[in-house]
């Protein structure tokens, strides 16, 4: 199935949301398109597609006020997915759409790595894991099918690179700086069990269910796991969804916060990004 198949069935036209980390292929079907929101200016000399500057574990919008946040190839490069989800269900109005596609490590140059069991990300969100964070560098660097991700170099020079690669990035760490990187490697199985654990976990006790999902995804390139969860909430919350949407409906801005930083005026580049989309 296509982008196109899925967001037609779950994200309806004219439904207000986000899309996080487009970088320069913005997940397509979405009418009108939502808001474009990025931590990164640049990425391989490339402008990435954004209208807005945020993080995947801090939007800035309104709580309530979204029909659905999208991402593609995004959540593995955030190092406290489980404070993603938080922040992605935090903006959500009631019935509100998570349309996450994860790449599956099987297909990747991930899949010599272990596959991250649903108790690390937990530790990740109770010890407030941030980007600046070393504790994956080693299994990233060291763990990753070389041949994949940089097919031109030459069979010797690998273990040179890898450890050039670790010990850069555990400078930049060392001087306190944000790192991008495949923080955790996801499958159907474990995406599935930490939605599944969100539900129910003390901190977090999401009001959510998966209601759509597909391996392989999509079939222009077939190498993700998409998980389409809807959000359900307290009546309180339902309430302002429904004030909130009003209010949209006659200032098309209105989700943003005060705060909200246009991109445009977001000096910021980095060399890390997103994946395939």
């Amino acid at each position: 199935m296509t982008h196109e198949e899925k967001i037609g069935r779950w994200i309806d036209r004219g439904a207000i949301g986000v899309e996080i980390g487009a970088f320069k292929a913005p997940v397509p079907g979405l009418v009108p398109p939502p808001f474009y929101i990025d931590c990164f200016k640049e990425f391989g000399f490339e402008k990435v597609h954004a209208d807005y500057y945020g993080h995947a574990t801090s939007l800035p919008f309104r709580d309530n006020s979204l029909d659905y946040v999208v991402t593609s190839h995004v959540l593995e490069h955030v190092a406290n997915p489980v404070a993603a989800l938080a922040e992605w269900y935090r903006v959500l109005r009631p019935g509100g759409i998570i349309y996450l596609l994860v790449p599956d490590r099987r297909c990747t140059w991930d899949h010599p790595r272990a596959l991250t069991p649903v108790a690390h990300f937990l530790e990740d969100y109770e010890r407030g894991t941030t980007p600046a964070d070393a504790t994956h560098i080693d299994d990233f660097a060291l763990g990753i099918d070389w041949s994949q991700f940089s097919p031109a170099t030459p069979a010797p020079q690998v273990a040179k690179q890898r450890a050039t690669l670790a010990r850069g990035m555990h400078e930049a760490v060392a001087r306190g700086e944000h790192i991008n990187i495949h923080f955790h490697t996801f499958e159907p199985a474990n995406v599935l069990a930490l939605l599944a654990q969100l539900a129910t976990w003390p901190r977090t006790c999401f009001n959510w269910r998966v209601v759509d999902s597909a391996a392989r995804f999509p079939a222009t390139n077939p190498i993700g796991f998409l998980a389409v969860v809807r959000v359900g909430k307290s009546w309180r919350d339902r309430l302002a969804g429904w004030r909130h949407r009003r209010a949209t409906a006659r200032d098309p801005k209105f989700p943003l916060r005060a705060d909200a930083q246009p991109f445009a005026d977001f000096a910021r580049t980095c060399q890390g990004h997103g994946g395939a989309r």
